[in-house]
């Protein structure tokens, strides 16, 4: 394993992206002859004769899966009698093994064409909505009940000799339903622990648009209270739909030597990018990212000191960190956010000029010659902005 890590840590960008694809290629063949063998094996019965009272008993037991690979695998293999383009599109990579199994007791003679085609390149909530057009849920009453309490832990008691063992208690029942699962076309049900201060919100919220909502909706009142949160946050963190001032001279000036990027920057940037990363890769696919978004200058606020709309872009933080490391190097950057912490709690502009202080010992970052100290600038400010809304380079 050592000299496998080695080797691969030798490989070039291109070959070691192209030998991962060689070996996901690799697995899904694996995979797909893996089904074909264990359907056989189902239909056998060859379980029986190892001492397995189950398919998934002997798949756990013998073959050492875990139960959910268990589960699909068995799930998949048996549609896959009925359905044998499913072992198809396991080795083309067309569906993934969770979404064909999500897929198999929807799937027949007639439709699997369609739905499999319709499938290709979902992801698992991707194909749990196609799974619930193909067969559709009540919708939910929108309730809220009290939850029981936890009980107490019991106490341990002296161990006592018993004639007959005492029974085995049943395993506490866990939960795993989705906090967000579709029902049919567009329908979805909610469901969230709720504490006693967000239950009398609600109440309350209930009591005070009986005249707009008489039945008290859960539903109608979470969308109403969305839309106001989605416009605050939107207005405080882009601009959109704050309404325009006529800036001063002075402000301008101001905000001209400030990192802050002015209102009508922000909300112009925001809606030319759609709300969305920009990052484009050499394939011209564009990162899918809408949270946690930052604007980027994309020459360096620290070397421009400029704030201009057509150079200003939204990333996602993973990306504008990975801009930021090309462009200081990644060795420089970990130096920078290993000072965040003392910064946050320093005292204010005392512990930015420390953190500078510290950053230009550290000497010049890589990738940003003639930057100067204006670059370690940049990079302290960063550091020190780490709870703010909308981090800038």
């Amino acid at each position: 394993m050592i000299n496998s890590l080695e080797t691969v840590a030798l490989l070039s960008d291109p070959d070691l992206l192209a030998g991962t694809h060689e070996l996901v290629d690799n697995s899904l063949c694996t995979e797909a002859d893996l089904l074909v063998h264990l359907s056989e094996i189902d239909e056998r019965k060859l379980y029986a004769d190892r001492a397995f009272p189950s398919m998934f008993a002997f798949c756990v037991g013998e073959l050492r899966f875990s139960e959910d690979a268990a589960y699909s695998r068995i799930m998949v293999a048996r549609a896959a009698r009925r359905v044998p383009a499913m072992i198809e599109a396991t080795r083309s990579g067309q569906v993934h093994l969770t979404g064909l199994r999500l897929l198999a007791p929807h799937l027949t003679a007639e439709n699997h064409s369609e739905v499999l085609a319709e499938a290709t390149g979902k992801t698992k909530r991707e194909i749990e909505e196609l799974v619930a057009r193909l067969a559709p849920q009540p919708a939910v009453a929108p309730t809220i009940r009290r939850l029981p309490e936890r009980p107490a832990p019991a106490r341990a008691e002296p161990l006592t000799l018993a004639l007959e063992p005492a029974p085995a208690r049943p395993p506490p029942r866990e939960d795993h339903r989705r906090a967000i699962a579709p029902l049919a076309e567009k329908k979805y049900r909610v469901e969230f622990t709720a504490d006693q201060e967000l239950h009398d919100k609600l109440r309350e919220a209930q009591d005070l648009l009986r005249h707009r909502i008489p039945d008290g909706d859960l539903a109608c009142i979470v969308e109403r209270a969305l839309d106001l949160l989605i416009d605050h946050v939107k207005k405080e963190r882009f601009g959109v739909g704050r309404k325009p001032r006529q800036p001063s001279a002075v402000a301008v000036q101001e905000e001209a030597s400030s990192r802050h990027i002015p209102d009508a920057i922000k909300r112009k940037v925001y809606q030319r990018d759609g709300g969305r990363c920009t990052l484009v890769d050499e394939r011209g696919r564009r990162c899918p990212a809408t949270g946690n978004l930052e604007f980027e200058h994309v020459d360096g606020f620290a070397l421009t000191h400029l704030h201009d709309e057509d150079r200003i872009r939204l990333l996602c933080r993973s990306h504008n960190q990975h801009a930021a490391e090309k462009t200081y190097g990644r060795a420089f950057m970990e130096r920078a956010r290993s000072l965040r912490v003392s910064t946050c709690s320093g005292p204010g502009r005392g512990a930015l000029r420390a953190v500078t202080r510290q950053l230009d010992l550290l000497g010049q970052p890589t990738g940003a010659e003639g930057a100067g100290s204006k670059s370690v600038m940049c990079v302290a400010e960063r550091s020190t902005q780490a709870s703010h809304a909308v981090p800038v380079w």
